[in-house]
């Protein structure tokens, strides 16, 4: 260690640092706490989907778009690997992460009646970081690491209430896989103390979705969508030291948008979003946690059919970065998010059912230099994400 970073710095940013829980949902993510699209087509016009649901995924999004997807089953997965670099102190005393994440997606969804549909969609997210050694050469402290997985079921079902108008409504029911090690915390006497690692700990939670689209004439789409908090329970051993300050859980925050999407031409559709994503009511929200604040995000997207076989896609997605100058120091193990990310995606179609889709997307660097508490530490990360998935239309 720098000895320009003596051991009254180290206090100060264990302290700024008590909850240390590495990437979770939240903390490691592409447009705030989860990838930009649920699904890989989404994923390739920059998550765009709340008014322009493309296949079974879309229940993440908005429920009611199940109702335009008719009957069909997908299968995708998204290959994340973001990098991040951790500076406190000196150019010597740095961290750097970087690993690739597979984060799978699918669903299926049945067209009971005209009026009626019954699906479910499968979304989540797996994620960790490791830095390769302790943060801090403190005696008896492991190596800095943890991984969370978070994986949501969302069974839905849609009404076409009028010619129109369609509603949705979804339960969240979600799992997650937690464990951690490598965590150091200043003790009363401003020692500096590891903690244990408490291994895996699982938890199960529940919250609702609920959505409305609104298709005034075939070429023009509105669409809506409140997604609940989704309450977890405790991670048996983490609720007495690393997550104190969240009661012992890792609650997943509401979240809220609208959306239109407009065929301009035939074969080629224009859509927006603002989604809007809570984080105060959580421990990645709170004093005690990781301090973010909540986040606006606004994206773009377009559709060309090509032909028969062919529909290209791309996208951007930008919001306000939910990591303030002020706790940089609380994300010291926390791999940041990125706020601003381009894509582009394509689908091929074999014959009338069977369809493969991949994804590319790029998320520009963002860097983030801390004040007040935090001054003399800095954060900079950038993603890359990579998608395939198939669908199969019955």
């Amino acid at each position: 260690m720098s000895k320009r970073f003596g051991r009254t710095g180290c206090v100060r940013m264990i302290t700024a640092s008590v909850l240390v829980l590495l990437p979770t949902k939240y903390a490691l993510a592409v447009d705030g706490i989860a990838l930009s699209g649920s699904g890989v087509m989404s994923a390739g016009m920059g998550g765009t989907s709340i008014a322009f649901p493309q296949d079974s995924t879309a229940a993440a999004d908005n429920p009611a778009g199940m109702g335009l997807v008719g009957s069909r089953t997908d299968f995708g997965v998204q290959v994340l690997e973001p990098l991040t670099d951790f500076d406190y102190g000196s150019a010597s005393n740095k961290l750097h992460t970087g690993k690739v994440y597979p984060v799978p997606s699918g669903g299926a969804n049945w067209q009971i009646t005209p009026r009626l549909t019954l699906g479910v969609s499968l979304f989540g997210v797996g994620v960790g970081t490791s830095y390769g050694r302790p943060a801090l050469p403190i005696g008896g402290a492991g190596v800095a690491q943890s991984s969370l997985q978070t994986a949501i079921a969302a069974p839905t079902v849609t009404y076409r209430i009028t010619e129109h108008n369609i509603i949705g409504i979804s339960l969240a029911l979600a799992y997650e896989r937690f464990s951690a090690n490598g965590a150091i915390v200043p003790t009363d006497d401003g020692a500096l103390q590891p903690l244990p690692s408490h291994g895996v700990s699982n938890a199960f939670g529940y919250g609702a979705r609920v959505g409305y689209i609104w298709q005034p004439t075939p070429a023009f789409t509105f669409g809506a969508s409140y997604a609940s908090r989704i309450r977890m329970s405790q991670l048996a051993g983490y609720e007495n030291d690393l997550l104190v300050g969240g009661g012992g859980r890792i609650d997943i925050g509401a979240q809220y948008g609208a959306g239109i999407a407009y065929k301009i031409i035939p074969g080629v559709t224009l859509a927006a979003d603002w989604l809007h994503m809570e984080f105060s009511n959580t421990v990645i929200g709170s004093a005690q946690g990781f301090g973010w604040q909540d986040q606006d995000f606004f994206r773009i997207g377009a559709a060309w059919d090509v032909n028969s076989r062919w529909t290209l896609r791309t996208g951007f997605s930008r919001g306000n970065h939910p990591i303030r100058p002020s706790v940089v120091a609380q994300n010291l193990l926390s791999a940041m998010p990125v706020s601003t990310a381009v894509s582009a995606g394509a689908s091929y179609r074999f014959n009338k059912t069977d369809e493969v889709s991949g994804v590319f997307e790029y998320g520009f660097p963002v860097t983030v230099t801390g004040d007040g508490a935090s001054t003399g530490f800095s954060e900079r990360t950038k993603t890359e994400v990579v998608g395939v998935s198939y669908g199969h239309s019955f």
